[in-house]
């Protein structure tokens, strides 16, 4: 006869929720740290997943409920198995702020199936269990407490002999050709000592804020690392909802516009900057990662963006705290279309309640406090499941807007493109272009030789002007020039140093025409190429047409950028920036543009 056992095991630690909870709602590291062995993800049905592992002689599987969650504060799971000694388990996590610390409550609920699992469940989890459970989170805490402890660190691990030459080999060669030194060392480092599952998804923004040092000389780093066979460089397209991988590719031609989230149930397109992110990995030949290992198919830390995720049965309602970070967050239940916006900041509102309701989400704006208390209030005949996620993007993805931007990337992999046909849209891309005045003047004047020479040395300049930016030449044709930037601010920079050094060295001088707009396009491959398509290109083409030259044709959307504007009102002189309107061909109306004199 089915017998439930309760366990609640607790414990006083030193740091704050909020440090504890990336490291204890990590369920996939919790589960390899107690000892759980890797578990397989076998379907998925209306957000359940349906999950085995093998134990010695028996095989388990189980019916996965998601995860419920608020941040920093709790988080839970409950799991229905269909073979096995155990009929269900349900887990619950609590951090409770004590001071300047926090008093951690784990509590289990076990149901056993038959006497094997009366037998299994005071051994298993009420012995062996605890005692892990109590390792792996005083563990934590000294990690969290410590910054300069490592958590990624798997003591005693080390590559193979062959591993550890060529990784030796390889890190001398990138110290004398392109690599940073800061960086190699870390990365040599992290290579022979972190975990598996650490180097299963390497983001190199990410460990370049955990080693204190410039994200993009890392990012850099790691191509330069790829190209050299020490690093396999990945496309993960994920999916716009739960974040999580939907499709993991080694070649960015194997890349597809359109994909499905299995476990939302969703179709999205993809996009270059908001969910395909580069990943890397060791290559094999320096050290062997299976990527699919995996001890919890479902996690918090699996999706960040996510600050609670709750249920709420029919007529009921859930009060609750958490923490938030200044910005913009969207809230959604699953049985109600749209969402509520939220902007999070230290003026607004300490309590507010959120209802679903046959009136649905309000139009209004609302501003919530960063320590609320919320109550959810499901006033319909069905379970609600209510969301609160971040709007942004994860500041430490390096998307793939990011890195073919990159000149290094250009460079490096001139023949990572596109599967010819496909187009891939880019939310926003600032967009270049230039184009030498009276340069058949110039030919004329100093002849074929010397003014192509000329040519070529402002080709130069451009180039390590927009590298110097996160920029980089997309193509030349003629005399001109066709750059990308991720930021409007860092095409005006490159340009604005490329005109002031062209007019320093020019005898005679040469002029560059100059058009920059920002705004979405697509990524195409052209002639096995990256390219890039769309309204925004064809409008930042026509803008050098209305310069004299030595000055810049800036559109409404370059200008009125913040950053761009702090720039000029440091660096133009007075009265050098005007407005205008004007017609391009192909847009219906006049367009505001602004000519800015260097």
């Amino acid at each position: 006869m089915p017998r439930e056992y309760h366990y609640t095991w607790e414990w006083d630690l030193a740091s704050s929720p909020e440090a504890l909870w990336p490291l204890v709602s990590d369920t996939n590291r919790f589960n390899r740290d107690t000892g759980l062995p890797p578990m397989q993800l076998l379907g998925i049905q209306n957000r359940v997943k349906r999950v085995k592992f093998n134990l010695p002689l028996i095989e388990i599987i189980w019916d996965e409920e998601p995860f419920e969650w608020t941040y920093p504060y709790r988080f839970g799971i409950l799991r229905r198995y269909r073979t096995g000694p155990l009929l269900e388990m349900r887990v619950d996590c609590r951090l409770e702020r004590r001071g300047e610390g926090t008093h951690l409550a784990y509590e289990v609920w076990a149901t056993s199936r038959n006497f094997l699992g009366d037998i299994a469940i005071p051994l298993g989890i009420g012995f062996v269990s605890a005692r892990r459970f109590g390792d792996a989170f005083t563990k934590y805490d000294r990690i969290a407490s410590n910054p300069d402890l490592n958590l990624t660190a798997s003591p005693g691990r080390n590559l193979s002999p062959n591993g550890s030459s060529r990784l030796r080999i390889l890190s001398e060669r990138l110290h004398l050709g392109q690599g940073d030194s800061q960086t190699l060392e870390r990365l040599s480092e992290y290579l022979q000592r972190a975990d598996d599952i650490s180097i299963q998804r390497m983001r190199p923004y990410a460990l370049a804020d955990g080693w204190g040092l410039n994200r993009r000389t890392v990012l850099e780093t790691f191509l330069h690392a790829t190209r050299e066979g020490m690093l396999d460089m990945y496309w993960d397209l994920l999916c716009p909802e739960c974040r999580g991988v939907t499709e993991d590719h080694r070649k960015l031609g194997d890349l597809k516009g359109h994909s499905h989230c299995n476990t939302c149930q969703v179709s999205f397109d993809a996009n270059f900057d908001r969910n395909v992110e580069v990943i890397y990995r060791p290559n094999s030949s320096i050290r062997k990662v299976d990527a699919n290992v995996e001890f919890c198919v479902g996690s918090p830390q699996r999706q960040p963006h996510i600050v609670f995720s709750l249920v709420v049965p029919p007529r009921e309602e859930l009060p609750f705290n958490t923490v938030l970070v200044p910005g913009r967050y969207r809230l959604s239940a699953s049985g109600l279309e749209g969402s509520q916006t939220l902007l999070a900041s230290a003026d607004g509102a300490a309590r507010m309640d959120f209802r679903a309701d046959k009136l649905g989400w309000s139009n209004q704006f609302l501003e919530i406090g960063l320590s609320p208390n919320i109550r959810l209030i499901n006033d319909t005949d069905f379970t609600q499941t209510f969301q609160l996620e971040r709007v942004t993007w994860s500041d430490q993805a390096a998307t793939a807007a990011d890195v073919t931007t990159l000149q290094v990337f250009r460079d490096l992999f001139s023949n990572e493109v596109l599967r010819a046909g496909e187009e891939i849209s880019v939310g926003s891309m600032t967009l270049m272009f230039t184009d030498l005045r009276n340069s058949t003047k110039l030919y004329r004047d100093i002849g074929d030789a010397s003014a192509f020479g000329k040519v070529r040395e402002h080709f130069s300049l451009i180039e390590g002007a927009a590298a110097r930016e996160d920029g980089a030449i997309i193509k030349t044709m003629g005399d001109a020039v066709m750059a990308a930037f991720r930021k409007p601010v860092s095409a005006v920079r490159a340009i604005w140093n490329v005109q002031r050094e062209l007019t320093a060295r020019g005898i005679p001088p040469l002029t560059i025409k100059v058009g920059i707009h920002h705004g979405p396009c697509i990524v195409v491959n052209l002639n096995d190429r990256l390219d890039y398509f769309g309204s925004t290109v064809n409008i930042a083409a026509r803008l050098p047409h209305f310069s004299a030259g030595g000055e810049l044709i800036l559109s409404a959307e370059i200008r009125n950028d913040p950053e761009v504007t702090e720039f000029l009102e440091k660096n133009a002189a007075p009265n050098s920036v005007s407005r205008f309107q004007g017609e391009i061909r192909g847009i219906d109306s006049a367009k505001e543009m602004w000519r800015v004199r260097i």
